[in-house]
């Protein structure tokens, strides 16, 4: 009997390279969102400080003008913090997309290993069966030669 072949191993070998290329993407994207996580929580912290300072310096006491330098600060920070957050939103829809797109692939991929794993089943099956079949015919024949002899005799 012929050899074990998949009819669409093509298929599936393509389908397992988008499974690779899309888990790097994720990867990636995933990797993107951490640092920017890092640098949201960085600029959250230099507000912080500087609201901190800020603070300490009014319980002191300080001019106007340094209140107003403090109070500038801040709002500048604040903006970065805000555009910090909405980098790091738009990162994790990135990131989401990129996790679907993956799961697609995964699932794909799967359906075909499946499909192929049932025809390797179905392949060992007939195999098995034609082996027990030539067994079979070979014993008969054996059988059939032995039963002629022994009437020749």
């Amino acid at each position: 009997m012929k050899k074990f072949q998949f009819q669409l191993d093509t298929v599936l070998r393509y389908k397992t390279q988008v499974l690779d290329i899309r888990l790097a993407e994720h990867g990636s994207a995933l990797a993107a969102v951490r640092r920017q996580e890092g640098v949201l929580e960085q600029a959250t912290g230099n507000r912080l400080a500087c609201e901190e300072e800020y603070r300490q310096r009014k319980a002191e006491g300080l001019t106007i003008a340094e209140a107003m330098k403090y109070e500038t600060g801040i709002e500048v920070l604040e903006a970065a913090v805000r555009r910090e957050a909405a980098k790091l939103k738009e990162l994790q829809k990135a990131e989401e997309q990129k996790r679907a797109a993956l799961v697609e692939a995964k699932q794909e991929t799967q359906s075909l290993e499946k499909l192929k794993d049932l025809k390797r089943g179905e392949y060992d099956a007939a195999v098995a069966k034609a082996q027990e079949k030539e067994i079979d015919d070979l014993v008969m024949a054996r059988r059939s030669a032995a039963t002629r002899e022994a009437e020749s005799l």
